[in-house]
């Protein structure tokens, strides 16, 4: 199967976009490739997921600063080199058996290149960035993927690695308005992601009049779901992506 080209989903009269967050993650343990491959199962248009480095800076997928919540072990993930970490079980009591911590490249080897992805990376020194923007090229991940940046200042370290490297900006500090959208425009992002406590009508609107392509974080329930559209939100990230196919099926959507 060729792989997606993640603009052009966007660009579907009347789809919605669906991300599974951290994977299948209201069922599986987050961040697995467990999860991963369930939320393909379930219909996933693309997957979220985090990466940070291990000591020896090999970009690993996980989303907290520590492992000790969704791990039997403690500590940052800088602290182990990645056979260490490979020794933990990050099942989180979800699976029946041990689930190992994946390495980024494993997981681009697991996942289909019919899914897109959306990569949110947690730290930013510049030997991570520059093995992981090393990785995207080697994997040819244009037209497939983002790289998602909590700030301007870790997208501009992306961008002077590699400009060709498609960037969302999150910038959780800041209000998504209409000013902060001129900003990322200014930036060069293509890709939003807006919190849902800043979804409004007015505000998919102006998303879809800038021509940005937006997947909102977060909607778990049917209402949600259903309130989100109607806004006309382009994207909805999700736990569940069983529950969004169910709610997109019954609108026709």
């Amino acid at each position: 199967m060729s792989a997606v080209n993640i603009e052009d989903l966007f660009r579907v009269p009347q789809r919605i976009v669906v991300t599974s967050h951290r994977g299948f993650s209201a069922r599986y343990p987050e961040n697995t490739l467990v999860a991963f491959e369930e939320a393909v199962r379930a219909g996933t248009d693309l997957i979220e997921f985090d990466l940070r480095g291990s000591r020896e800076r090999i970009p690993v997928i996980l989303h907290d600063s520590v492992i000790d919540k969704i791990s039997n072990g403690s500590g940052s993930p800088g602290d182990y080199t990645l056979p260490e970490l490979k020794r933990f079980d990050f099942s989180s009591g979800k699976n029946s058996q041990a689930l190992t911590i994946p390495s980024f490249e494993e997981a681009l080897q697991a996942i289909p290149e019919s899914i897109g992805l959306n990569i949110q990376v947690k730290e930013t020194d510049q030997a991570l960035l520059l093995e992981i923007c090393r990785l995207f090229d080697t994997y040819r991940l244009y037209p497939r993927a983002y790289l998602t940046l909590s700030t301007f200042t870790g997208a501009e370290a992306v961008k002077k690695i590699n400009a060709a490297i498609e960037i969302c900006v999150l910038e959780r500090k800041y209000k998504l308005d209409t000013g902060m959208l001129k900003e990322m425009k200014s930036f060069g992002c293509r890709y939003l992601q807006p919190h849902r406590r800043d979804v409004t009508p007015e505000l998919c609107r102006e998303i879809r009049a800038m021509v940005f392509y937006a997947t909102m974080y977060y909607s778990n329930t049917d209402a949600d779901n259903r309130r989100f559209i109607s806004y006309g939100m382009q994207g909805i990230m999700t736990d569940a992506p069983d529950m969004l196919a169910a709610t997109l099926k019954t609108l026709g959507r």
